[in-house]
């Protein structure tokens, strides 16, 4: 009886969850291989035909960390970093710096997933998923995620409650703490000051008509004539 033969179709990497757009266009994809894959042209190929080629672009590590390459900004739905050779990351770790992890973020569309072929980016402490979170990545459902700011609601300023009367602005001061409400209009009232009993605790106020002597008995005080000054001696000398 001869040997049955059993033919294994699933492939040896794990593919990205890439799901289409709502107007039925395919996600744009940034593949981007260590150069150990390099010299295994087979496995790169069976990694580049599971993906939809007229969305995808491969772009190689090390090209990319000698600034040979350049990417485009806000431009790919996901960035999938490719294992090595060895079905390791120890290659594609060594490369993943701050300055090309700062590119890949940029090539990001808000909204957009950096992940590896593994899928243990998010998962494992290491020093490229802390260099992500400091390029701007943050972690969601196991990917690295770049925050979509512009969606982002708006939050309106309030600087304080109108006048009934007048329609100008001012500060709500809290009962019993001796502080002083603020106009934030800009304009000073011109005219007689406000009543004291307005005032809060502590504070007065110096009126023109005030008496700053404290004694009223001394307003009416002797008048001296100038001509009582000099002696008759005196008015016939010569000067």
């Amino acid at each position: 009886m001869s040997p049955s033969v059993v033919l294994d179709n699933v492939s040896d990497f794990q593919s990205t969850a890439a799901t289409a757009h709502s107007n039925g266009t395919p996600p744009r994809i940034l593949l981007l291989s260590p150069p150990s894959l390099s010299s295994h042209p087979e496995k790169l190929d069976g990694i580049v035909a599971a993906h939809d080629r007229s969305a995808t672009d491969i772009q190689m590590l090390d090209r990319l960390s000698l600034s040979l390459v350049h990417l485009p900004e806000a431009t790919y739905d996901i960035v999938l970093i490719l294992l090595d050779a060895d079905q390791t990351r120890k290659e594609s770790s060594r490369l993943l710096i701050s300055s090309v992890l700062q590119l890949i973020v940029k090539s990001l569309k808000p909204g957009g997933t950096l992940t590896s072929q593994d899928g243990t980016l998010a998962d494992t402490e290491s020093p490229e998923r802390s260099e992500a979170i400091f390029a701007g990545l943050v972690i969601e459902n196991g990917n690295m995620v770049k925050p979509n700011y512009s969606a982002t609601d708006s939050v309106p300023l309030r600087f304080g409650k109108q006048k009934a009367d007048g329609g100008a602005m001012a500060t709500t001061i809290p009962a019993g703490t001796g502080a002083v409400s603020l106009n934030l209009t800009g304009k000073r009232k011109n005219g007689p000051a406000e009543d004291s009993t307005n005032a809060p605790a502590g504070v007065g106020f110096v009126l023109p008509g005030d008496d700053l002597n404290g004694n009223d008995e001394d307003e009416d005080d002797e008048l001296i004539d100038e001509n009582d000054l000099l002696s008759d001696e005196d008015m016939k000398s010569t000067v």
